[in-house]
């Protein structure tokens, strides 16, 4: 191999070996902020009451109340997706098949029984608020239920 293709073939391995070594440093910070900025849910929740303006005996009933609508609500959301997942198994039938339509009522079905559910907590929460915290919860709330959430 003459020197001039010796000294092409380094250079580009070197090109390429400082090229993965960037975009591996990019990669891990990239995943260190997404981490970060998820934050931990307990941490999240605390930054909502705070904003709320609750104090220390309203965080405890609300983390309850928390605890217990996530506790009832876990079921209900699988089952719903798995529904989901049932409906969309079966995109080669026909939609009129009989099949399709049962899963579609039971998805709306569920989707109902979540947002009531959902809406009697947020409701029974907004009870136990002055005045001055049931305002600001009243904008917090909207944002809070129709924030986008991360697809795994």
């Amino acid at each position: 191999m003459s020197q001039t293709k010796y000294k092409w073939m380094v250079f580009l391995v070197l090109i390429l070996l400082i090229s993965n070594m960037v975009l591996a440093f990019f990669l891990f910070f990239a995943n260190d902020k997404r981490e970060k900025k998820k934050g931990n849910p307990d941490e999240w929740a605390m930054k909502i009451y705070k904003e709320i303006g609750l104090d220390t005996a309203q965080i405890e009933v609300f983390k309850k109340e928390k605890d217990d609508f996530f506790n009832t609500m876990r079921p209900i959301w699988n089952e719903n997706r798995k529904t989901k997942d049932s409906l969309y198994k079966k995109l080669e039938l026909n939609s009129s098949d009989l099949n399709v339509q049962v899963l579609l009522h039971q998805i709306s079905d569920l989707d109902h029984y979540s947002d009531s559910f959902t809406f009697a907590h947020f409701s029974k929460l907004r009870e136990l608020l002055t005045v001055e915290q049931q305002t600001r919860f009243d904008t917090i709330i909207p944002k809070l239920v129709n924030r986008p959430r991360g697809r795994r």
